[in-house]
């Protein structure tokens, strides 16, 4: 009887031992975890300089473009404003050289733009 309960013994004590992980394991895990950690702020670190990239072009094509649009506004003022001094000049010499035929024009267009919008 005495050999029929060392086998037993051994058996369960072999049960109870076997989930125990080694101090060893648990460094290599603790290893693991930190390069793993040190990857993923790598990762992020590289992730934001990319969009902090991205960012920066779009900021500096939203600034070219405004000035484009800019210079485009301001050169149609200019030619705008050139159209608008040649017209007036154009209008000044037609009044000197006919007066009468200019005041009488311009009494009719007074007469036609109060009849229109009359109350």
């Amino acid at each position: 009887m005495a050999s029929d309960t060392s086998p037993n013994t051994s058996s369960t004590s072999a049960q109870t031992a076997g989930p125990t992980p080694a101090k060893g394991d648990n460094a290599d895990l603790e290893a693991q975890v930190a390069k793993l950690r040190e990857d993923v702020a790598g990762v992020a670190d590289a992730l934001k300089s990319l969009a902090t990239g991205r960012a920066d072009d779009a900021k500096r094509q939203a600034f070219a473009l405004r000035d484009d649009v800019r210079e485009r506004g301001e050169q149609y003022l200019r030619q705008a404003q050139d159209a608008a001094s040649d017209l007036e000049e154009q209008l000044s010499e037609k009044v000197r050289s006919e007066p009468i035929k200019s005041v009488l024009i311009a009494a009719a267009v007074g007469y036609l733009y109060a009849r229109l919008f009359r109350r």
